[in-house]
C-alpha cells in the first residue's frame, strides 16, 4: 500500500513582534537604563505611594555610583528600587514600634 503524501501548506514568514528588548530608545520605565531617569523614578515612587523619597532613594545610589553592596554594577534600578522601598517600610515600622507615643512598645 502506497502512502500518501502529506502536503504542506506554506505560511509566509511572521513579522517581527514589538518586543521591549529590541527596542534601544524606548526602555526608560523598564528599568533597565542605569542610571534612571529622575522623572521616571519620581513616577514609580509616587505609583508605590512614597513619592516624597524618590530624592532619598536617588541621592543613595548615587553616592553609590550605582552599585550594590558588593561592588557589582546595579543592573535593574526597579528591582533595587523595590528593595528599597520594602526596607524603608520596614524602617518606619520599626520607628512607630520604639516610639513612645505607641501602645505596642510598653
Amino acid at each position: 500500500m502506497k502512502r500518501k503524501a502529506k502536503r504542506i501548506i506554506q505560511q509566509p514568514p511572521k513579522a517581527p513582534q514589538d518586543n521591549p528588548k529590541n527596542k534601544g530608545s524606548n526602555l526608560a520605565g523598564y528599568g533597565v537604563n542605569v542610571p534612571p531617569d529622575r522623572f521616571v523614578v519620581h513616577i514609580y515612587f509616587d505609583q508605590k505611594g512614597l513619592a516624597d523619597c524618590a530624592d532619598v532613594f536617588l541621592a543613595e545610589k548615587e553616592l553609590l555610583q550605582w552599585k550594590t553592596g558588593t561592588g557589582s554594577p546595579i543592573r535593574n534600578w526597579k528591582v533595587c528600587a523595590a528593595d528599597w522601598i520594602f526596607d524603608h517600610r520596614q524602617r518606619m515600622k520599626r520607628r512607630s514600634r520604639l516610639s513612645p507615643y505607641c501602645s505596642e512598645s510598653i
